[in-house]
Protein backbone atom coordinates (compact mmCIF):
# COMPACT_ATOMS: atom_id res chain seq x y z
CA UNK A 1 0.00 0.00 0.00
CA UNK A 2 1.71 2.99 -1.09
CA UNK A 3 0.93 5.70 1.87
CA UNK A 4 0.64 9.44 1.17
CA UNK A 5 3.83 11.18 2.09
CA UNK A 6 3.20 14.06 4.39
CA UNK A 7 5.05 17.68 3.77
CA UNK A 8 6.49 17.59 7.18
CA UNK A 9 8.48 20.46 6.30
CA UNK A 10 6.91 23.62 6.30
CA UNK A 11 8.69 27.04 6.24
CA UNK A 12 6.81 28.48 9.05
CA UNK A 13 7.20 31.48 10.89
CA UNK A 14 5.50 29.70 14.25
CA UNK A 15 4.76 31.01 17.27
CA UNK A 16 7.29 30.82 20.48
CA UNK A 17 6.08 29.14 23.52
CA UNK A 18 7.35 29.59 26.49
CA UNK A 19 6.85 28.53 30.27
CA UNK A 20 5.90 31.40 33.02
CA UNK A 21 8.01 30.90 35.77
CA UNK A 22 5.82 30.19 39.02
CA UNK A 23 2.77 29.65 37.34
CA UNK A 24 1.42 25.80 36.64
CA UNK A 25 2.63 24.09 33.55
CA UNK A 26 -0.88 24.23 32.43
CA UNK A 27 -0.54 27.73 32.67
CA UNK A 28 1.57 28.75 29.59
CA UNK A 29 1.90 32.30 27.75
CA UNK A 30 2.45 32.80 23.81
CA UNK A 31 4.51 34.87 22.34
CA UNK A 32 4.05 35.50 18.97
CA UNK A 33 6.75 36.53 16.08
CA UNK A 34 5.65 40.05 15.12
CA UNK A 35 3.63 40.24 11.63
CA UNK A 36 1.95 37.12 12.12
CA UNK A 37 3.63 36.56 8.87
CA UNK A 38 0.63 34.27 6.27
CA UNK A 39 2.23 31.55 4.42
CA UNK A 40 1.66 28.53 1.66
CA UNK A 41 1.78 25.21 2.80
CA UNK A 42 2.97 22.12 -0.04
CA UNK A 43 -0.31 21.13 -1.89
CA UNK A 44 -1.54 17.98 -0.50
CA UNK A 45 -3.62 14.94 -2.43
CA UNK A 46 -7.15 16.56 -2.26
CA UNK A 47 -10.03 14.75 -0.51
CA UNK A 48 -13.72 15.07 -2.21
CA UNK A 49 -16.64 15.24 0.66
CA UNK A 50 -19.98 13.88 0.18
CA UNK A 51 -23.08 12.05 1.37
CA UNK A 52 -24.69 8.90 0.63
CA UNK A 53 -28.35 8.23 0.53
CA UNK A 54 -30.71 5.99 -0.53
CA UNK A 55 -34.23 6.95 -2.05
CA UNK A 56 -36.28 7.34 1.02
CA UNK A 57 -34.03 10.26 2.67
CA UNK A 58 -33.47 13.98 2.79
CA UNK A 59 -31.45 14.67 -0.03
CA UNK A 60 -32.89 11.93 -2.43
CA UNK A 61 -36.17 11.82 -1.51
CA UNK A 62 -37.80 12.87 -4.53
CA UNK A 63 -39.80 15.98 -2.50
CA UNK A 64 -39.00 19.11 -3.84
CA UNK A 65 -40.51 20.51 -0.34
CA UNK A 66 -37.98 17.79 1.65
CA UNK A 67 -34.81 18.53 -0.54
CA UNK A 68 -35.25 22.35 -0.76
CA UNK A 69 -34.78 22.01 3.00
CA UNK A 70 -31.75 19.83 2.91
CA UNK A 71 -29.68 20.62 -0.14
CA UNK A 72 -28.63 24.33 1.57
CA UNK A 73 -28.09 22.39 4.55
CA UNK A 74 -25.46 19.86 2.52
CA UNK A 75 -24.10 22.83 0.91
CA UNK A 76 -23.90 24.51 3.85
CA UNK A 77 -21.31 21.25 5.17
CA UNK A 78 -19.61 22.23 2.39
CA UNK A 79 -20.54 18.47 0.15
CA UNK A 80 -19.28 17.97 -3.24
CA UNK A 81 -21.17 14.74 -4.47
CA UNK A 82 -23.69 12.80 -3.44
CA UNK A 83 -25.03 9.31 -4.69
CA UNK A 84 -28.21 8.62 -5.58
CA UNK A 85 -29.46 5.04 -5.47
CA UNK A 86 -31.57 4.17 -8.55
CA UNK A 87 -33.44 0.54 -8.90
CA UNK A 88 -33.05 -0.98 -11.69
CA UNK A 89 -36.66 -2.67 -11.07
CA UNK A 90 -38.59 0.43 -10.08
CA UNK A 91 -37.54 2.35 -13.54
CA UNK A 92 -38.08 -1.06 -15.66
CA UNK A 93 -41.71 -1.99 -16.33
CA UNK A 94 -42.91 -5.24 -14.27
CA UNK A 95 -43.43 -7.59 -16.94
CA UNK A 96 -41.48 -7.42 -19.92
CA UNK A 97 -43.06 -5.92 -23.14
CA UNK A 98 -42.78 -7.69 -26.48
CA UNK A 99 -41.94 -4.47 -28.29
CA UNK A 100 -39.18 -3.31 -25.87
CA UNK A 101 -35.85 -1.03 -26.72
CA UNK A 102 -34.53 -0.99 -23.08
CA UNK A 103 -31.62 0.87 -24.34
CA UNK A 104 -34.08 3.79 -25.21
CA UNK A 105 -34.47 6.10 -22.58
CA UNK A 106 -37.24 6.96 -24.62
CA UNK A 107 -39.20 3.83 -24.39
CA UNK A 108 -42.63 4.36 -22.98
CA UNK A 109 -42.30 1.60 -20.58
CA UNK A 110 -39.76 3.37 -18.46
CA UNK A 111 -40.95 5.41 -15.42
CA UNK A 112 -38.22 7.86 -14.91
CA UNK A 113 -40.61 10.44 -13.09
CA UNK A 114 -38.84 10.19 -9.60
CA UNK A 115 -34.95 9.45 -10.60
CA UNK A 116 -35.38 12.69 -12.89
CA UNK A 117 -36.87 14.83 -9.74
CA UNK A 118 -34.23 13.46 -7.82
CA UNK A 119 -31.50 14.35 -10.37
CA UNK A 120 -33.08 18.34 -11.24
CA UNK A 121 -32.86 19.37 -7.47
CA UNK A 122 -29.45 17.49 -6.47
CA UNK A 123 -28.23 19.25 -10.13
CA UNK A 124 -29.84 23.00 -8.55
CA UNK A 125 -27.84 22.85 -5.57
CA UNK A 126 -24.61 22.31 -7.67
CA UNK A 127 -23.69 18.83 -6.39
CA UNK A 128 -21.60 16.25 -8.13
CA UNK A 129 -23.98 13.15 -8.36
CA UNK A 130 -23.22 9.62 -8.48
CA UNK A 131 -25.69 7.24 -9.60
CA UNK A 132 -25.71 3.59 -8.13
CA UNK A 133 -28.07 1.38 -9.90
CA UNK A 134 -28.91 -2.53 -8.91
CA UNK A 135 -31.73 -4.91 -8.13
CA UNK A 136 -33.01 -6.54 -10.85
CA UNK A 137 -36.60 -6.60 -12.47
CA UNK A 138 -37.90 -10.34 -12.15
CA UNK A 139 -37.81 -11.35 -15.71
CA UNK A 140 -33.54 -10.30 -15.47
CA UNK A 141 -33.45 -13.12 -13.06
CA UNK A 142 -32.11 -15.77 -13.67
CA UNK A 143 -33.92 -19.58 -13.26
CA UNK A 144 -34.62 -21.37 -10.55
CA UNK A 145 -34.34 -18.98 -7.78
CA UNK A 146 -35.14 -20.25 -4.32
CA UNK A 147 -37.38 -18.65 -1.91
CA UNK A 148 -34.44 -17.66 0.39
CA UNK A 149 -33.24 -15.32 -2.43
CA UNK A 150 -33.85 -11.91 -2.34
CA UNK A 151 -35.83 -10.45 -5.08
CA UNK A 152 -33.73 -8.38 -7.22
CA UNK A 153 -30.88 -10.75 -6.51
CA UNK A 154 -30.88 -13.65 -8.62
CA UNK A 155 -28.41 -14.67 -11.53
CA UNK A 156 -29.26 -11.02 -13.05
CA UNK A 157 -28.88 -11.12 -16.59
CA UNK A 158 -25.50 -8.91 -17.90
CA UNK A 159 -27.13 -8.40 -21.39
CA UNK A 160 -30.12 -6.84 -19.70
CA UNK A 161 -28.06 -4.81 -17.76
CA UNK A 162 -25.94 -3.40 -20.18
CA UNK A 163 -29.13 -2.24 -21.92
CA UNK A 164 -30.42 -0.53 -19.15
CA UNK A 165 -27.03 0.87 -18.20
CA UNK A 166 -27.08 2.73 -21.68
CA UNK A 167 -30.42 3.80 -21.13
CA UNK A 168 -30.08 5.05 -18.08
CA UNK A 169 -26.73 7.40 -19.16
CA UNK A 170 -27.79 8.39 -22.26
CA UNK A 171 -30.81 10.03 -20.41
CA UNK A 172 -28.42 11.81 -18.12
CA UNK A 173 -26.00 12.63 -20.78
CA UNK A 174 -26.73 16.82 -20.53
CA UNK A 175 -28.51 16.42 -24.14
CA UNK A 176 -31.85 14.81 -23.22
CA UNK A 177 -34.91 17.08 -23.56
CA UNK A 178 -36.45 17.36 -19.91
CA UNK A 179 -40.09 16.13 -20.00
CA UNK A 180 -41.18 18.83 -17.93
CA UNK A 181 -39.23 22.03 -18.91
CA UNK A 182 -39.44 22.81 -22.55
CA UNK A 183 -36.03 23.94 -24.21
CA UNK A 184 -34.29 22.21 -21.01
CA UNK A 185 -32.13 19.31 -20.73
CA UNK A 186 -31.92 17.13 -18.19
CA UNK A 187 -28.53 16.97 -16.09
CA UNK A 188 -25.03 15.51 -17.09
CA UNK A 189 -24.61 13.09 -14.73
CA UNK A 190 -20.77 11.50 -14.72
CA UNK A 191 -20.14 9.24 -12.08
CA UNK A 192 -21.80 5.88 -11.77
CA UNK A 193 -21.68 2.76 -9.98
CA UNK A 194 -23.01 -0.80 -10.97
CA UNK A 195 -25.07 -2.82 -7.75
CA UNK A 196 -24.68 -2.32 -4.14
CA UNK A 197 -22.68 -4.48 -1.52
CA UNK A 198 -22.29 -7.65 -3.95
CA UNK A 199 -20.48 -10.10 -1.75
CA UNK A 200 -24.12 -9.89 0.65
CA UNK A 201 -26.75 -12.58 -0.32
CA UNK A 202 -29.32 -9.96 0.19
CA UNK A 203 -27.83 -7.93 -2.81
CA UNK A 204 -26.34 -10.22 -5.01
CA UNK A 205 -26.75 -14.06 -4.90
CA UNK A 206 -26.03 -16.74 -5.06
CA UNK A 207 -23.21 -16.21 -3.34
CA UNK A 208 -21.63 -19.77 -2.90
CA UNK A 209 -22.16 -22.72 -5.13
CA UNK A 210 -21.56 -26.18 -3.95
CA UNK A 211 -18.35 -27.71 -5.21
CA UNK A 212 -18.37 -31.69 -4.89
CA UNK A 213 -16.58 -33.13 -1.92
CA UNK A 214 -14.93 -29.62 -1.56
CA UNK A 215 -17.87 -27.90 0.13
CA UNK A 216 -18.29 -24.57 -1.56
CA UNK A 217 -16.61 -21.92 -4.26
CA UNK A 218 -17.49 -18.40 -4.45
CA UNK A 219 -20.14 -17.85 -7.21
CA UNK A 220 -21.06 -13.84 -6.57
CA UNK A 221 -17.74 -12.14 -7.82
CA UNK A 222 -18.04 -13.83 -11.03
CA UNK A 223 -21.55 -12.95 -11.09
CA UNK A 224 -20.38 -9.45 -10.12
CA UNK A 225 -17.27 -9.24 -12.69
CA UNK A 226 -19.51 -10.04 -15.94
CA UNK A 227 -22.55 -7.01 -14.49
CA UNK A 228 -19.53 -4.71 -14.11
CA UNK A 229 -18.04 -4.85 -17.73
CA UNK A 230 -21.69 -5.09 -19.27
CA UNK A 231 -22.40 -1.66 -17.54
CA UNK A 232 -18.61 -0.49 -17.68
CA UNK A 233 -19.09 -1.61 -21.58
CA UNK A 234 -22.35 0.71 -21.86
CA UNK A 235 -21.34 3.80 -19.69
CA UNK A 236 -18.57 4.16 -21.45
CA UNK A 237 -20.09 3.95 -24.95
CA UNK A 238 -22.17 6.70 -23.94
CA UNK A 239 -19.52 8.51 -23.28
CA UNK A 240 -15.26 8.16 -22.70
CA UNK A 241 -15.66 10.46 -19.51
CA UNK A 242 -17.75 8.76 -17.78
CA UNK A 243 -16.79 7.27 -14.88
CA UNK A 244 -17.07 3.99 -13.55
CA UNK A 245 -17.06 3.05 -9.95
CA UNK A 246 -16.77 -0.88 -8.47
CA UNK A 247 -19.58 -1.47 -6.34
CA UNK A 248 -19.27 -0.37 -2.73
CA UNK A 249 -18.24 -4.01 -0.85
CA UNK A 250 -19.71 -4.42 2.85
CA UNK A 251 -17.25 -4.40 5.44
CA UNK A 252 -17.63 -7.69 7.60
CA UNK A 253 -18.25 -11.46 5.52
CA UNK A 254 -17.99 -14.77 6.68
CA UNK A 255 -15.01 -17.08 6.17
CA UNK A 256 -15.90 -19.62 3.52
CA UNK A 257 -18.15 -22.43 4.81
CA UNK A 258 -21.10 -25.33 4.17
CA UNK A 259 -23.66 -22.33 3.96
CA UNK A 260 -24.57 -21.10 0.92
CA UNK A 261 -25.95 -17.94 2.31
CA UNK A 262 -23.33 -16.81 3.71
CA UNK A 263 -21.27 -13.30 3.10
CA UNK A 264 -18.36 -12.88 1.71
CA UNK A 265 -15.49 -11.16 2.86
CA UNK A 266 -14.70 -7.79 1.34
CA UNK A 267 -10.76 -8.62 0.60
CA UNK A 268 -11.53 -12.78 -0.66
CA UNK A 269 -14.94 -11.21 -2.86
CA UNK A 270 -12.05 -8.57 -4.56
CA UNK A 271 -9.35 -11.10 -4.61
CA UNK A 272 -11.64 -13.20 -6.58
CA UNK A 273 -12.93 -10.43 -8.86
CA UNK A 274 -9.89 -9.65 -10.08
CA UNK A 275 -8.16 -13.11 -10.46
CA UNK A 276 -5.92 -12.48 -7.82
CA UNK A 277 -4.65 -15.16 -5.22
CA UNK A 278 -3.56 -14.46 -1.33
CA UNK A 279 0.34 -14.47 -2.53
CA UNK A 280 -0.88 -11.57 -5.34
CA UNK A 281 0.14 -13.56 -7.95
CA UNK A 282 -2.89 -14.64 -10.82
CA UNK A 283 -5.01 -16.93 -10.21
CA UNK A 284 -5.19 -20.06 -12.09
CA UNK A 285 -8.17 -20.15 -14.19
CA UNK A 286 -10.33 -16.63 -13.71
CA UNK A 287 -12.01 -15.83 -16.55
CA UNK A 288 -10.90 -12.36 -17.32
CA UNK A 289 -10.05 -9.46 -16.37
CA UNK A 290 -12.54 -6.37 -14.89
CA UNK A 291 -13.21 -2.85 -16.29
CA UNK A 292 -13.35 -0.28 -14.11
CA UNK A 293 -12.23 3.68 -12.62
CA UNK A 294 -11.82 3.13 -9.11
CA UNK A 295 -12.48 0.79 -6.63
CA UNK A 296 -15.16 1.41 -3.57
CA UNK A 297 -15.97 0.07 -0.11
CA UNK A 298 -18.27 0.43 2.98
CA UNK A 299 -15.76 0.40 6.07
CA UNK A 300 -18.60 0.65 8.84
CA UNK A 301 -16.38 0.28 12.09
CA UNK A 302 -17.46 -2.02 14.76
CA UNK A 303 -14.93 0.33 17.06
CA UNK A 304 -13.46 3.89 16.90
CA UNK A 305 -11.92 4.84 13.63
CA UNK A 306 -8.40 3.23 14.56
CA UNK A 307 -10.09 -0.02 15.41
CA UNK A 308 -9.08 -2.50 12.76
CA UNK A 309 -11.35 -5.44 11.81
CA UNK A 310 -10.71 -8.67 14.05
CA UNK A 311 -10.52 -10.99 10.74
CA UNK A 312 -7.78 -10.52 8.20
CA UNK A 313 -10.22 -10.53 4.89
CA UNK A 314 -12.65 -8.33 6.26
CA UNK A 315 -12.03 -4.14 6.39
CA UNK A 316 -13.08 -0.92 8.99
CA UNK A 317 -11.74 2.09 8.91
CA UNK A 318 -7.64 1.92 8.83
CA UNK A 319 -7.82 -1.65 6.79
CA UNK A 320 -8.35 0.19 3.32
CA UNK A 321 -4.88 -0.94 2.32
CA UNK A 322 -5.79 -4.68 2.21
CA UNK A 323 -8.06 -3.84 -0.62
CA UNK A 324 -5.61 -1.40 -1.82
CA UNK A 325 -3.00 -4.46 -2.33
CA UNK A 326 -4.98 -6.02 -3.81
CA UNK A 327 -6.22 -3.63 -6.32
CA UNK A 328 -1.92 -2.53 -7.14
CA UNK A 329 -1.28 -6.04 -7.90
CA UNK A 330 -4.29 -6.66 -10.31
CA UNK A 331 -3.14 -3.51 -11.63
CA UNK A 332 0.46 -5.11 -12.23
CA UNK A 333 -1.13 -8.48 -13.67
CA UNK A 334 -2.97 -6.90 -15.67
CA UNK A 335 -6.29 -8.28 -14.44
CA UNK A 336 -8.07 -4.58 -13.69
CA UNK A 337 -8.57 -2.82 -17.03
CA UNK A 338 -8.04 -0.65 -18.85
CA UNK A 339 -4.64 0.04 -17.99
CA UNK A 340 -3.02 2.65 -15.53
CA UNK A 341 -3.94 3.54 -11.80
CA UNK A 342 -7.07 3.16 -10.05
CA UNK A 343 -9.08 5.33 -7.70
CA UNK A 344 -9.93 4.24 -4.33
CA UNK A 345 -13.14 5.71 -2.82
CA UNK A 346 -15.20 5.27 0.51
CA UNK A 347 -19.18 5.89 -0.28
CA UNK A 348 -20.61 4.84 3.01
CA UNK A 349 -18.97 5.04 6.31
CA UNK A 350 -20.47 6.31 9.94
CA UNK A 351 -21.21 5.75 13.59
CA UNK A 352 -25.16 5.83 14.94
CA UNK A 353 -25.49 8.34 17.69
CA UNK A 354 -26.91 8.52 21.69
CA UNK A 355 -29.18 10.21 21.27
CA UNK A 356 -31.82 9.46 19.89
CA UNK A 357 -30.47 5.80 19.17
CA UNK A 358 -29.52 4.40 23.48
CA UNK A 359 -27.43 2.21 21.78
CA UNK A 360 -25.53 4.66 19.60
CA UNK A 361 -22.44 6.68 20.61
CA UNK A 362 -22.45 10.34 22.24
CA UNK A 363 -22.28 12.94 19.74
CA UNK A 364 -19.13 14.47 21.25
CA UNK A 365 -17.59 10.86 20.11
CA UNK A 366 -19.30 11.08 16.86
CA UNK A 367 -17.83 14.18 15.39
CA UNK A 368 -14.35 13.00 16.62
CA UNK A 369 -14.60 9.68 14.70
CA UNK A 370 -15.64 11.04 11.64
CA UNK A 371 -12.73 13.37 11.69
CA UNK A 372 -10.50 11.12 12.85
CA UNK A 373 -11.64 8.49 9.98
CA UNK A 374 -11.32 10.93 7.43
CA UNK A 375 -7.78 11.23 7.94
CA UNK A 376 -6.98 7.59 8.44
CA UNK A 377 -8.75 7.06 5.47
CA UNK A 378 -7.19 10.11 3.50
CA UNK A 379 -3.61 9.24 4.51
CA UNK A 380 -4.11 5.34 3.06
CA UNK A 381 -4.97 7.00 -0.72
CA UNK A 382 -8.67 7.47 -0.35
CA UNK A 383 -9.86 10.15 -2.64
CA UNK A 384 -13.57 10.34 -2.11
CA UNK A 385 -15.70 10.08 1.19
CA UNK A 386 -19.07 10.02 1.39
CA UNK A 387 -20.74 10.04 5.05
CA UNK A 388 -24.26 8.05 5.62
CA UNK A 389 -25.76 10.13 5.87
CA UNK A 390 -27.06 13.32 6.34
CA UNK A 391 -30.34 13.25 8.13
CA UNK A 392 -31.11 11.00 11.32
CA UNK A 393 -33.70 8.51 9.62
CA UNK A 394 -37.30 8.18 11.11
CA UNK A 395 -36.82 5.23 14.03
CA UNK A 396 -38.75 2.87 12.33
CA UNK A 397 -39.94 -0.20 13.65
CA UNK A 398 -37.47 0.88 15.68
CA UNK A 399 -33.97 2.60 16.70
CA UNK A 400 -32.19 -0.72 15.89
CA UNK A 401 -33.51 -1.23 12.37
CA UNK A 402 -32.86 2.26 11.21
CA UNK A 403 -29.99 4.85 10.88
CA UNK A 404 -29.31 7.38 13.21
CA UNK A 405 -25.80 8.45 12.07
CA UNK A 406 -26.65 12.07 10.69
CA UNK A 407 -24.75 15.24 10.70
CA UNK A 408 -28.01 16.42 11.53
CA UNK A 409 -30.93 15.26 13.98
CA UNK A 410 -34.00 14.28 12.24
CA UNK A 411 -35.72 17.76 13.10
CA UNK A 412 -33.25 19.17 11.56
CA UNK A 413 -31.09 20.23 14.60
CA UNK A 414 -27.26 19.96 13.74
CA UNK A 415 -25.24 17.61 16.07
CA UNK A 416 -21.80 18.47 16.87
CA UNK A 417 -20.41 16.28 13.58
CA UNK A 418 -21.83 19.26 10.98
CA UNK A 419 -18.89 21.30 12.23
CA UNK A 420 -16.06 18.06 12.52
CA UNK A 421 -17.99 17.46 8.59
CA UNK A 422 -17.77 20.80 7.45
CA UNK A 423 -14.57 21.46 8.41
CA UNK A 424 -12.07 18.57 9.97
CA UNK A 425 -9.11 19.15 12.04
CA UNK A 426 -6.98 16.98 13.60
CA UNK A 427 -4.18 17.26 15.71
CA UNK A 428 -1.25 14.93 17.67
CA UNK A 429 1.46 15.13 19.34
CA UNK A 430 4.79 14.05 17.77
CA UNK A 431 7.64 14.89 20.69
CA UNK A 432 7.00 16.96 23.53
CA UNK A 433 7.41 20.37 21.53
CA UNK A 434 5.66 19.67 18.36
CA UNK A 435 2.38 19.28 17.85
CA UNK A 436 0.84 18.16 13.85
CA UNK A 437 -2.07 19.71 12.83
CA UNK A 438 -4.10 18.31 9.85
CA UNK A 439 -7.30 20.13 8.17
CA UNK A 440 -9.38 20.35 4.85
CA UNK A 441 -10.50 24.17 4.74
CA UNK A 442 -13.89 24.82 4.09
CA UNK A 443 -13.17 28.40 2.13
CA UNK A 444 -10.27 30.12 0.57
CA UNK A 445 -8.23 32.98 2.77
CA UNK A 446 -6.11 33.05 5.40
CA UNK A 447 -6.95 30.15 8.26
CA UNK A 448 -5.28 30.45 11.64
CA UNK A 449 -4.16 27.56 14.03
CA UNK A 450 -5.17 28.74 17.45
CA UNK A 451 -4.52 27.77 21.09
CA UNK A 452 -6.87 28.40 24.08
CA UNK A 453 -4.78 30.36 27.01
CA UNK A 454 -6.49 31.81 29.52
CA UNK A 455 -10.02 32.08 28.14
CA UNK A 456 -8.43 33.59 24.79
CA UNK A 457 -7.80 32.58 21.45
CA UNK A 458 -4.44 33.26 20.56
CA UNK A 459 -3.01 32.66 17.03
CA UNK A 460 0.00 30.33 16.60
CA UNK A 461 0.33 30.26 12.90
CA UNK A 462 -1.25 31.32 9.59
CA UNK A 463 -1.28 29.92 6.16
CA UNK A 464 -2.96 30.80 2.74
CA UNK A 465 -5.76 28.07 2.00
CA UNK A 466 -8.26 27.57 -1.08
CA UNK A 467 -11.58 26.02 -0.39
CA UNK A 468 -11.92 21.79 -0.07
CA UNK A 469 -7.73 22.43 0.56
CA UNK A 470 -6.12 19.48 2.57
CA UNK A 471 -2.91 20.33 4.40
CA UNK A 472 -0.33 19.42 7.42
CA UNK A 473 1.80 21.63 9.15
CA UNK A 474 3.94 21.14 12.27
CA UNK A 475 3.14 23.82 15.47
CA UNK A 476 5.93 24.31 18.15
CA UNK A 477 3.66 23.97 21.57
CA UNK A 478 4.54 22.75 24.98
CA UNK A 479 2.16 20.97 27.48
CA UNK A 480 -1.44 20.01 27.23
CA UNK A 481 -3.56 22.86 25.41
CA UNK A 482 -6.93 23.27 23.08
CA UNK A 483 -5.79 24.15 19.43
CA UNK A 484 -8.86 25.11 16.44
CA UNK A 485 -8.33 26.53 12.87
CA UNK A 486 -10.52 29.47 11.68
CA UNK A 487 -11.19 30.52 7.85
CA UNK A 488 -14.12 32.56 6.36
CA UNK A 489 -15.75 32.99 9.33
CA UNK A 490 -15.95 29.20 10.13
CA UNK A 491 -14.31 27.68 13.56
CA UNK A 492 -13.28 24.10 13.06
CA UNK A 493 -13.75 21.96 16.77
CA UNK A 494 -10.99 22.22 19.59
CA UNK A 495 -8.60 19.40 20.36
CA UNK A 496 -6.56 18.98 22.85
CA UNK A 497 -3.42 17.92 22.93
CA UNK A 498 -1.52 16.62 26.34
CA UNK A 499 2.02 17.48 27.29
Amino acid sequence: MRLLRFAASVALAASLITAVAEQSSAAIQLRLRAGHAVHRVKPLAPLTLGFSNGADVALASGNSAIQAKWVPRAKSERAQLVKLGVSWAGVAPRAKPAKFNASSPSDPSYNWTAVDQQVRELAAGHFTIMIVVGGAPAWAEGPNMPRTATPGTWEPNARDFSQFARALAKRYDGSYPDPLHRGRFLPRIRIWQAWDEPNLPIELSPQWRRSGSRGYTPVSPGLYRNLENAFYKAVKGVSRSNYVVLAGLAPYGDAPSTNPLARMQPVAFERSLLCVTQRFTRQPGCSGPTSFDAIDSHPYGVGGPNWHALNADDVSVPDIYKLARVLHAAERLGTAQPRGRKGDWVTETSWDTNPPDPHGIPIQKQARWLEQALYNLWKQGVSTVLWWQIQDSPPIPNYAASYQAGTYYLNGRPKPSATSFRFPFITWRTNYKTVMVWARAPATGVLSVQARTSGRWQTLARVSVTANEVFELPVQLLFRRELRATVGGYSSLPWTQAG
